[in-house]
């Protein structure tokens, strides 16, 4: 590993296991973020509701199931 990683690293060990929740839930919460951004570039502006499901789409889409339910859900949300 390079320095970077083995710092990175360093760091993360020395956290507590909720900072590293707080981490991860902020992590997420950037991608998630980033993902709208994307999908109104591409799509153009939308209610708040249908953007969550278009991102919640994009991230979880790949397994069928959840396309599945994430498109049933999807039916009635305006756009």
């Amino acid at each position: 590993m390079s320095v970077v990683d083995d710092e990175y690293q360093r760091q993360i060990a020395a956290m507590t296991p909720a900072e590293r929740m707080e981490r991860a839930a902020s992590l997420l919460m950037w991608a998630r973020e980033n993902t709208a951004r994307r999908i109104v570039e591409e799509k153009g502006e939308m209610s708040a509701e249908r953007l969550r499901w278009e991102v919640a789409l994009r991230h979880y889409g790949h397994e069928p199931i959840m396309r599945r339910l994430i498109e049933k859900a999807m039916a009635g949300v305006p756009d």
